[in-house]
């Protein structure tokens, strides 16, 4: 199974623990731009996430075949932890870095190897918005097929976030995420 495969492979890279708690906070404004979530359900992407607290995104595309198993592994972890805790729901969030292939059917087919709670939106925003919001997150790599692993743990209510790169344990990212103050507005 994928899932197990996913979780061998992270086990072996994680050499140097990234160190998530040392990163500053930043404030980005990403436009809401419409984004297609994996069973076709379109919505703008700030007015998806604004009311559900505490969010960690993850960058990926489905033909991958390099770490994005492995972020979307740990991703699977914070998943089943917070599942098995029964503690209160965090957003997790994959977001295409490549939407021409990454259709709908594409990211339902990739996201049916991770087995994710409803409280995982797997996300493209298209081919005329993908670059727009990645530019809005703060995100840009040379090449996608060399990107680094990243995760932005924070909220949009505040819309401050911690930049995480590299290979963080699943508890790292829901540590970051609890430490979150609760929105005054929701």
């Amino acid at each position: 199974m994928r899932v197990t495969y996913t979780l061998a492979a992270l086990g072996m890279l994680i050499c140097g623990h990234a160190t998530a708690a040392d990163a500053p906070t930043e404030l980005l404004m990403p436009p809401d731009i419409p984004v297609t979530d994996k069973e076709g359900h379109t919505e703008g992407f700030v007015t998806l996430l604004q009311q559900r607290g505490p969010v960690i995104i993850s960058f990926f595309y489905t033909s991958c075949e390099s770490l994005c198993d492995v972020t979307n592994g740990i991703l699977y972890g914070v998943d089943q932890i917070v599942m098995e805790n029964g503690s209160e729901p965090i957003t997790l969030v994959s977001l295409s870095i490549d939407p021409m292939p990454d259709t709908p059917a594409a990211l339902n087919a990739n996201a049916a190897n991770f087995s994710p709670s409803k409280e995982w939106l797997w996300l493209t925003a298209g081919m005329r918005g993908t670059d727009p919001l990645l530019d809005g997150l703060g995100v840009s790599f040379d090449s996608i097929f060399a990107h680094d692993p990243m995760f932005l743990v924070g909220d949009f209510c505040s819309f401050r976030f911690t930049r995480v790169i590299g290979l963080p344990e699943p508890a790292q990212l829901i540590e970051l995420a609890r430490e979150i103050p609760e929105c005054a507005a929701s």
